[in-house]
C-alpha cells in the first residue's frame, strides 16, 4: 500500500470513488481531461503497490478556526471514501496516520469532520464537540418583536468587508467557529441561487445578518448572526417582512445555548429540535492547553492523555497557571490529577461538557478532588455553520 497525495491529473480517480461511495454520477471520460487545481485542499489516497490504482481517499481542507478568541489552524476532513473491494484493508487508518504525521504534512492545531459514524471516528481521536438547536415557529410568534425595514440584501462584493467583519466579530464568542476571509460562503447572486443574505443596520453600521432560502411556505434561516440583544431583535423584526408571503420560519443552525426562544412568543405551535454537529479533536494538545482559559488564581494540574491515535500525544501534561499566564510541559511520567482519553479531553477543551458531567466522560478517571477539576474545565459556546 502506498499513501500519497493525488496528483492534479488524477481527478477522474477521485470521481470514481465519489461515484461508488456517495452515489454521485460522474462522467469519467470527461474527468480524465480535467484537473483538480484545489486551493487549501488536498486529497490523500491509498494506492495499490502499482502506485496507480486508487483504493481509498480523504480530503483535507485547511481552515482557520476560533478557540477562546484565538485563531487556530484546523484541518477539515471530508470525502472519506473507499472502493468496496478494498474496505477491509485498513486504508483509511493508514491515510489518517499520514495526515497526522507532521513530517509529511503540516501540523494543524485541531481537526474537524462531519461523521457518518461517531463510533468509527472515535478510533482516530474525534468526538462530538457541538450540538445545534433548531426552532420552527409560525410568523405570528414573532409578533412581540416590532417590524422594521433596516435590512439590506447582500448582492455585491462591495458589501463583503463589512459583512466579514460582522461575521468574525460574532464568531469570537464561539469555539470551532471558522474565521472567514473571503466571500465563498456569501452568495452575491441571490436571485439566481434563491439564497438570500440580509444585513441589518443600526446607525449606519451592520449589526446583524440572516441567510436563508424559501422552501415551500417556510423561510429556512441557516445563518443567524448578531452582535447584541438589540441587533438580534432588529434582524428578527426585519424577517417579519416575510409574514403574509410565508407561514413559518425555521432556524436550522443555532448553537444549543441560543437565546432566541426567550425573545419570541413560543407556544405549542413551536417545534424545537437538537442534533449533533461536527466531531473534533485537539491535534496540538500542548498549544490547546496553552490557550485554554485556566482560572486566574495560581494553580496547577497534571493531565494524563491516553488512547490517542497520534501516539506522540500520549503522556503527562504538566500545567501551571495563574494571573493570565499558562505554562505547559509534556512529559513521559507524572502523577496525574486526571487521566483522560483524547476523545473526552477534546470535549473538555472545546467546552462541550458541563462541569457536573466531567466524571462521567468515557475513559476518564479523576485522581484528585473532583471540585478542583470542575473549577478548571468549564463549558463554553461552540458553533459552526460550514459543511464540508
Amino acid at each position: 500500500m502506498i499513501i500519497r497525495e493525488l496528483r492534479n491529473n488524477e481527478k477522474y480517480k477521485r470521481d470514481m470513488l465519489f461515484s461508488v461511495s456517495f452515489g454521485m454520477k460522474a462522467d469519467i471520460e470527461k474527468s480524465k481531461t480535467e484537473e483538480m487545481n484545489l486551493i487549501d485542499e488536498v486529497f490523500i489516497g491509498a494506492f495499490c503497490d502499482d502506485d496507480e490504482t486508487l483504493m481509498a481517499q480523504v480530503a483535507v481542507i485547511t481552515y482557520k478556526s476560533m478557540y477562546y478568541g484565538n485563531i487556530m489552524t484546523a484541518s477539515g476532513i471530508a470525502g472519506v471514501s473507499t472502493l468496496p473491494e478494498y474496505r477491509r484493508l485498513g486504508c483509511i487508518r493508514e491515510i489518517f496516520k499520514y495526515i497526522f504525521d507532521s513530517d509529511k504534512m503540516q501540523k494543524w492545531d485541531t481537526s474537524l469532520l462531519y461523521p457518518f459514524s461517531f463510533r468509527y471516528y472515535r478510533k482516530f481521536g474525534f468526538e462530538r464537540i457541538l450540538q445545534h438547536k433548531t426552532i420552527k415557529v409560525p410568523f405570528s410568534a414573532l409578533a412581540v418583536i416590532p417590524r422594521n425595514d433596516k435590512g439590506v440584501l447582500y448582492q455585491s462584493k462591495d458589501q463583503l468587508p463589512e459583512l466579514l467583519e460582522l461575521y468574525n466579530n460574532f464568531g469570537k464568542k464561539f469555539n470551532a467557529f471558522f474565521y472567514r476571509e473571503g466571500g465563498k460562503y456569501f452568495n452575491e447572486t441571490p436571485f439566481k441561487s434563491g439564497k438570500y443574505t440580509y444585513i441589518w443596520y443600526d446607525g449606519g453600521k451592520p449589526r446583524a445578518y440572516a441567510t436563508g432560502i424559501v422552501e415551500g411556505r417556510t423561510l429556512n434561516v441557516s445563518e443567524l448572526v448578531w452582535l447584541d440583544k438589540e441587533a438580534l431583535i432588529g434582524i428578527i423584526g426585519f424577517l417579519r417582512m416575510f409574514e403574509g408571503q410565508l407561514d413559518d420560519i425555521f432556524f436550522s443552525t443555532l448553537d444549543k445555548n441560543n437565546p432566541l426562544d426567550l425573545l419570541i412568543d413560543c407556544d405549542r405551535s413551536t417545534s424545537f429540535g437538537m442534533y449533533d454537529g461536527a466531531m473534533g479533536r485537539a491535534v496540538d494538545i500542548k498549544k490547546c492547553l496553552s490557550l485554554y482559559p485556566f482560572p486566574g488564581e495560581e494553580g496547577s494540574v497534571v493531565i494524563e492523555v491516553t488512547e490517542d491515535f497520534i501516539k506522540e500525544n500520549n503522556g503527562f501534561y504538566h500545567v501551571k497557571f495563574g494571573n493570565g499566564v499558562v505554562k505547559v510541559s509534556h512529559k513521559k511520567t507524572g502523577k496525574p490529577d486526571i487521566s483522560i482519553s483524547i476523545c473526552s479531553l477534546s470535549r473538555l477543551l472545546f467546552g462541550e461538557t458541563e462541569q457536573k458531567s466531567i466524571e462521567y466522560l468515557p475513559e476518564t478517571v479523576i485522581h484528585t478532588d473532583k471540585e478542583k477539576i470542575k473549577n478548571i474545565f468549564k463549558p463554553t459556546d461552540v458553533n459552526l455553520f460550514e459543511r464540508f
